[in-house]
Parts: C-alpha cells; structure tokens; sequence
C-alpha cells in the first residue's frame, strides 16, 4: 500500500498573510538549532566553508526535490510513507530554519498535519504491525515522533497556533501513547525497545512534557546496556547502528532542551564501538547497479547490509560530544565520516536512512560538524591489525592499507543483545584488493519466502552435517538423512524491576587470537550452535602473509556423521567466472582479484548452487539490493563415507586477477604446501591426539599453534 492523500482537504493559507498569533510559550532557541549553532552554520555557509557548504548544497537540493512534488512520497516512490517520513521532514525542517522560504513552509505544513491528522492505526504502523486495540506502538510509530517532532521544533511558525496545539496532543496521543503501550507489554532488552524509548524522548522533549521525559530516561539508561562492554553489538552493525542512532537522538534532544538531566545518559556505551566499527569496514569502490560513486563495504554479519556505513549524524554526535572525554573514539568517529560521507555528499538513495536500511547523512549533520574534533585513522589510533571483539567478531589485516582481510564471525563472550542472528558461527568473509570473495549472503525483505534459507548456516562459509536417522531405513536413501544445522535463535535479556537479565551464551567460544611477524591465527569452537551428536567443531584461521590463508578444521561426533563444507562465492552482478581444474580445486576470478580453494581431503565437490548475495536490506521485496537467483555461487565439499573425528584443511590463495594462476597446492599426509614460486607457505599437523599445527615460511622460519589440556597458544 502506498501512500494515500494525506494533503486533500487541508486549507492552502499564505504564511505571508497568516493572521492567528504564534503560541506565546515557544521559545526562542529551538532543540535541534540553538540560536548560537544556527549563527555559526549561517557564518560558515556565507564564508564558504569547504565541508558546510558542500553538506549545505546537497541538503537543499535534496529538499527541493522533495517540495517541487506533492505529499510526501512524491509522484513515485519505492516504500511505504513510514519510511522516509523522518528524514523527509527532518531535513526540510532543518533547511527551513535556516533559510524559511513559503513553498517549503507550505509543504512543511500540509504534509506534517497530514500525518497529523491520520487515524491512529495509522500510526501504528504498515498491515503486518499487530493493529488490535486498544492500539500499540510499533518502530514506524516512534519514527512518526522523531519527524513530527522536528518540524514542531524547527519550523513550528509555518503553523497556527491551533494546528500547534493539535500537534502536539497527537505526539501525545498518537505517539507517545503507543510507544509507552509497547513498553508496558514488552518485557525484553533489544533494539527495538530503544527505538521506542526514543520516540517517547523526542517527542516529550518537543511538546515540553519534562514529566513524560524524566519518567522514561532509565528507559534510555538500560538500553544503553545492549551494547557489549567494548561497545560492540550482538546483532551486526546494521542494528548497533540503528540502536545507537536512536539513543543519539534521545540525547540530542534531551542534553538540547533540559541539560540540567542529560549527564544521566550515556554516549560511552556505543562511542566505545568505534574500534569494533573501524575494523568492520572492508573498503570504498563503486558498486555495479549503484551509481558511479564510491559506496561503503562492511563484514555484514547476521541481518546488515553489505552497503554499510554509520549513520552521519550518529558520527558526528560522538565526534562532537566525546573529543573531551573519548578524544580517540571521537577521532575514529570522524575519519569515518571524512572517509564515507565528506566525498560524497550527494550519494543516494536518502529516503532509507533512519531505520538503517541504507544510512545516510541528515538533518543534525550541519549543527555538529562545525564542532569536529581532528580526524584520527585507525592507523593512528594504533587500532590492532588483527583482533576479535566481545560480540565474536573478529580480523585480520594484513596492514591498514592493505591488501587482504579477513573477517570472521568467531566466538563471542555472553551477548548483551542478542536478536536478527544467522547460523553463520565459524563462517567468514574474505576481501582481497578491494573485492569481496568469500562472501556473507546478507538479508532481504523479511517477507520473503527466502529469509529462512538466506539466514541458515548451509548458505555461510561454515560447516553443515548429514546425520542418519535411527530406523528409517537405508542410508543412501538421502531423503531420511537429517541435514544439521546450527540454532540461529538465542535467549532474551528479560527486565525484571528496571534491570536486564544476564547476557546470553549462545554456546560458542574464543579458542586464541595471536599475531606474530607475517602469520595471524584465530580460534573458535561452535559445536553447542548444533546440539547432538555434534561434540566439537574447533576452527582455526590462519593468515600467512598476504595471499595466504588456511582454515583448519577439527570436528569431532558421538556418531559418526558426514561434513559438508560450504563456501559462498561472490557472484552478485553476475560477473565473477569460477573454474573447478580439478577435483580438490575451485578458482575464482573477479574484477582485480583472483582467489584458489583447496580442499585438502577426498571429499566430492559439488555445486554451483544458485545462491543469493544482498547488497542491502529494503522493506518491500524486488527492490535495488535484493540479489537475484545466483548473485552467490554455493561449493560444496562432502564426505564420502561419515566419521566420528577428522581434522581438515582448506587453503586459500588469493591474488591479482593475472597472478593468482601462478599458486599451486601439494600435499601429502598431514602436511600441505601452498607456493608461487616466490612465496612459500607450509603446514604440517602433528599426529597426537592434542593439536599440534606448524607453520613454515620458504625462509624456514617457524610458527606454532599448540594445545595443551585444551588450551591454545601460539610460539613464534
């Protein structure tokens, strides 16, 4: 359903000839613009300052686009008016505190008191939301709060003082109202309670309700506790963000309008992420179908976007905010920006940023930048080129402005917010000069028929296992084999009398992460993800140089079972040619990169299977970013015969598009060897029932993985 007329049978009026007196308490300093940052940003547009005039160019532009048609939506559009509603009217808000101009006030007014005046199922959200009533908020309701409550703010004088009233009694009722219902009935912490949270915030802050804001900031304090002790998040970087954009926009408002309360609530808790978010992004290039513009990779685990960058505004907040107290974290959070926004200020789409499907830059972008500390890269930030996080996500990097790396979504601690996961535990991504591999499939519209199958462990870079089933007959009668895979659901954080349970173990665990010289090595065992008969699944990453990695796998089973290694090849505009030489062999070429994978047992390979790669989420299926059917390409190596215990190897060789030809594998009983004449990489696993893994260079150097009463270190 799209969006309706919500302008029909509002009355035209000319601000210049409005007669009916402005409210008398408006104050003159609004939320989101003080007096004293409208100055500065008015000061800097007339001086021509390089970022503000680029940033303030490509806000007006995008909202005369918007106002030259009618609605909201416009004459097209590719979502529902939820969506788009709070950058929308945002931004517009914001241009017309800037520079009021009628046309603009006159589409800030009739599109706001449109949704204004919408029935309240309205608010509540699209036909999939629960609409019995009475009627119960949802994350489009406190969407509706953030874009009403800006134009109140920032442009509340192209209203009556009438209208004004009516505005503010639906943020009450319309919005607030619903988000608190939500609250009440949910009892569990995760993103989406911060979103509601921050609905309630903003609006309360907007329509002056000090009571309404004061009751409900433990709600903004606890949810602050989702994030994991280093800032980093469970579900992926899509919801850390959008999480993190929505406690932004309770503290904005907050610390703008009642400063006196807002040291209550907490930038730490996501600024600390910054590390965690630094390491995710993979690299900048254009993306074929996107435009000519460079556009952001990040290790999209779990429900993310392969197309991710923070937010801008959010980056901005933690510049600003954080230089005194977390001057690293606000150096990282604005290299980030210079890094993904500054260049290109115009990049699009801008209409599915707030609720994270594709973010974007917005309406606080221009207040706070003028209050940016220096840039800090993670080079100079000395960040680790090698390192895991809290939420089990870890990397390698063969140098910051390198070549390769290697991200791995490995074992995590106990989860603060758990929520959106896939069963992608021990799976990884690989990215060689600016091309992504070995992919993650990402997600789609949750609606599709796929979702189930795209979040399921047997399209990740992971193992599956075939398990035969007691008394159904023969076992090459396939249809009675179980495929296991691993339980992609985890526990809930439940809030009992205003605090959050513990965190919740999904059954993983760190193994080792070390790094020394050339070789990088990361552990990680998930057999708890897959439940009986499975008793280990232990895998180890080991990055050699720059063109080298091993992946060492060793699984182990109270019956025996048959393994099925699966690898996701990147294939998403159908320009990626694969090769299978030989039986133990996959060769990959794509774009300015080139990659081998050997198998180094006697599994059967099969496949290609017509998998999908998404570049991003979209709410309505068929959209742009949606992969279509063999956007990924599946391998699969199988076991012949199903074992109780087995240690594998695969090996990667990943090079220039020409230069990848020239690596070659040999291996003979526990050792294998990956050269190209030039460089040479050898491992050779001991034959002890504890693992005892050696890594060799062509020098002769050595590196050691060993275990010792199930514990891990590495000997260089």
């Amino acid at each position: 359903m799209k969006e309706e007329n919500i302008t029909a049978n509002l009355p035209v009026s000319s601000l210049a000839n409005r007669k009916e007196a402005l409210a008398e308490n408006i104050s003159s300093s609004c939320i989101f613009m003080t007096e004293g940052e409208k100055k500065q940003v008015q000061e800097a547009i007339m001086q021509n300052h390089v970022l503000v005039s680029r940033f303030w160019v490509a806000l007006q532009n995008r909202v005369a686009t918007r106002v030259a048609n009618p609605g909201l939506l416009g004459l097209h559009g590719d979502t529902q008016w939820w969506y788009p509603a709070a950058e929308y009217l945002s931004d517009a808000a914001m241009v017309y505190a800037l520079a009021p101009e009628e046309k603009l006030g006159c589409w800030l007014r009739e599109v706001t008191l449109g949704i204004v005046r919408r029935p309240e199922a309205d608010w509540v959200g699209p036909w999939f939301r629960d609409h019995s009533q009475p009627y119960t908020g949802h994350l489009e309701t406190a969407h509706l709060c953030w874009a009403v409550a800006a134009v109140y703010d920032l442009a509340r004088e192209v209203f009556t003082a009438a209208e004004q009233e009516e505005i503010a009694i639906a943020l009450h009722q319309k919005g607030i109202v619903l988000c608190q219902r939500w609250l009440q009935q949910n009892t569990h912490l995760a993103n989406w309670r911060g979103i509601m949270t921050s609905g309630i915030l903003v609006a309360a802050a907007a329509i002056e309700r000090r009571d309404i804001l004061e009751e409900y900031l433990a709600e903004a304090i606890l949810c602050a506790d989702a994030f994991q002790p280093d800032g980093s998040y469970a579900e992926s970087l899509q919801y850390g963000n959008y999480l993190a954009f929505a406690l932004m926009m309770a503290y904005e408002a907050t610390c703008r309008k009642y400063p006196d309360i807002a040291s209550q609530l907490s930038i730490a808790a996501y600024a600390k992420g910054m590390p965690w978010v630094a390491s995710s992004m993979l690299y900048s290039k254009p993306m074929t179908g996107w435009g000519e513009q460079p556009r952001a990779r990040a290790a999209n685990f779990n429900d993310s976007a392969a197309l991710f960058r923070p937010s801008g505004d959010l980056l901005l907040h933690i510049a600003a905010r954080c230089k005194e107290a977390m001057p690293q974290e606000a150096g990282l959070a604005q290299w980030l920006f210079d890094t993904y926004y500054a260049p290109v200020p115009t990049q699009k789409p801008n209409h599915l940023a707030t609720f994270g499907f594709h973010n974007d830059w917005g309406f606080l972008t221009l207040p706070l930048l003028l209050q940016s500390p220096k840039s800090i890269s993670p080079e100079e930030a000395n960040l680790p080129k090698t390192v895991i996080f809290s939420n089990g996500h870890a990397f390698i990097r063969d140098s910051w402005n390198g070549k390769t790396i290697v991200a791995i979504q490995g074992g995590s601690k106990a989860l603060y917010g758990p929520g959106h996961l896939h069963g992608d535990l021990n799976s990884f991504i690989l990215a060689h000069n600016k091309e992504r591999l070995l992919v993650d499939p990402g997600h789609s519209c949750y609606r599709n028929l796929i979702h189930g199958l795209e979040s399921a462990t047997q399209t990740h870079n992971t193992c599956t296992f075939l398990v035969e089933q007691e008394g159904l007959g023969l076992q090459e009668d396939l249809a009675k084999i179980k495929l296991l895979e691993q339980q992609s659901l985890a526990g809930r954080r439940k809030i009992s009398n205003g605090k959050a349970g513990a965190p919740v173990s999904r059954g993983n665990k760190q193994l080792l992460i070390a790094h020394s010289g050339e070789v990088s090595v990361v552990g990680a065992e998930a057999a708890g993800l897959y439940g009986k008969p499975i008793k280990e699944f232990s895998r180890f990453w080991i990055q050699a140089g720059s063109h080298v990695l091993f992946v060492i796998d060793r699984i182990k089973s109270s019956q025996p079972v048959t393994t099925i290694w699966n690898w996701l090849l990147n294939n998403r505009d159908g320009e990626t040619q694969v090769f299978t030489p030989q039986p133990n062999q996959i060769a990959l070429y794509r774009g300015s990169a080139g990659l081998k994978i050997f198998h180094g047992g006697d599994a059967k390979m099969s496949g290609p299977v017509y998998g999908y790669v998404h570049d991003a989420y979209h709410p309505e299926p068929n959209q742009v970013g949606e992969g279509k059917p063999g956007s990924g390409l599946l391998y699969r190596f199988t076991e012949k015969q199903p074992d109780t215990s087995r240690i594998m190897i695969h090996a990667f060789a990943f090079d220039a598009y020409g230069a990848i030809n020239k690596w070659a594998f040999s291996s003979q009983s526990t050792t294998c060897q990956l050269s190209n004449g030039n460089e040479t990489w050898q491992i050779e696993i001991g034959n002890g029932s504890a693992l005892q893994i050696e890594i060799i260079n062509r020098h002769q150097k050595k590196w050691q993985l060993q275990e010792v009463e199930k514990e891990f270190t590495f000997i260089s």
